[in-house]
């Protein structure tokens, strides 16, 4: 499965593996579970372990697996609550995510990069390290440019990076010409 990348910063696109937030009747979790996190943090570059170890690791521990699955949810809707809703309880666990990712994980020297990077650890627990680190990452940004959607379904976020800082779809392609299309339609109709 291909996870979309259209937020700007992956702890956005993380949140947008909910498809249809806003309608419960139509919402869709694409990570059902802990092998589409380990994909989707693959696709997403977050994380240093490859996926084949991460399944193999998987299929061993069913049960962690998961759990881990079921924290990165977790993670994933506090990053949504603490951004969008302004929540200091999701922030606050982000927080604990963050500290206890930091004390998991190792420095490690990226040689192109020329710095010090924080490497997960290397069992089933390195993605949502990564994924709090992420989300740490993004919610000590600045977050002015943090919007939703305009639709009244989608519910997908993403930074407006936009000239003028008058981005209101997710995507031009999807939201935006469905909706346009619809005004369009209204229009002819009256």
């Amino acid at each position: 499965m291909a996870f979309p990348r259209v937020a700007g910063h992956p702890a956005l696109d993380l949140v947008d593996t909910v498809h249809w937030r806003l309608d419960p009747q139509r919402a869709i979790d694409t990570l059902r579970d802990f092998d589409d996190v380990v994909s989707w943090c693959h696709q997403m570059d977050v994380g240093a372990t490859p996926p084949s170890t991460r399944a193999a690791l998987s299929a061993a521990d069913a049960v962690t697996a998961a759990r881990e699955h079921r924290a990165v949810v977790a993670l994933r809707e506090a990053v949504y609550e603490a951004v969008f809703q302004q929540s200091s309880a999701a922030a606050d666990l982000i927080a604990r995510e963050h500290v206890d990712a930091l004390a998991r994980s190792s420095l490690g020297f990226d040689e192109p990069a020329s710095a010090w990077v924080w490497v997960p650890p290397a069992d089933l627990s390195g993605p949502r390290a990564a994924i709090a680190m992420s989300a740490h990452g993004l919610l000590t940004s600045d977050l002015t440019t943090a919007r939703q959607c305009a639709d009244d379904a989608c519910g997908w976020v993403y930074l407006d990076r936009s000239p003028r800082r008058n981005r209101i779809w997710c995507t031009a392609a999807g939201c935006g010409n469905r909706n346009r299309v619809a005004r369009h339609q209204a229009k002819r109709k009256a």
